[in-house]
């Protein structure tokens, strides 16, 4: 889709990603060392009864997912940020998280390229919202017909 294929308030929905143990352990270990996320029998007695993912991980997922929908496969340009990133409930092994994408706001079109704002909320299988964050990307705009 190019910028002019995006309507605010229009919304997107992914498929699921589960997510397993060995991936949360693996990741942490690479990224996010605390113990919450790579010691599975410390964190039975630990702040969230259980191991969980680290914040960052799940960010990398949604973003996965967004991708994966191929809204802007063809047609971004470049990310320019991310705001108001909340981390809301824990994510665990098992977990199968999906994303909601709506757009919040196109900005200015520029050299082809508009401001697309992303509102991206995922969530688990039980339709808890586990993060919120919403995102900036210059969008290309349809290129001129031959």
């Amino acid at each position: 889709m190019y910028f002019e294929d995006f309507d605010v308030e229009q919304t997107f929905y992914s498929g699921g990603r589960t997510l397993t143990e060995g991936e949360i352990i693996a990741f942490a270990h690479m990224y996010d060392p605390q113990t919450m996320h790579i010691d599975s029998e410390w964190a039975k007695d630990g702040p969230f009864g259980g191991l969980i993912a680290s914040g960052f991980q799940t960010l990398g997922i949604a973003w996965w997912l967004f991708l994966r929908m191929g809204l802007v496969l063809e047609s971004m340009f470049v990310g320019v940020g991310v705001d108001h990133l909340r981390w809301t409930q824990p994510v665990r092994p098992g977990d199968t998280l999906s994303l909601t994408v709506t757009i919040r706001n196109k900005g200015e079109v520029r050299s082809g390229k508009g401001l697309i704002t992303f509102g991206h909320e995922l969530k688990n299988q039980n339709g808890d919202t586990v993060m919120t964050y919403t995102s900036q990307n210059l969008i290309h705009c349809r290129p001129p017909q031959k």
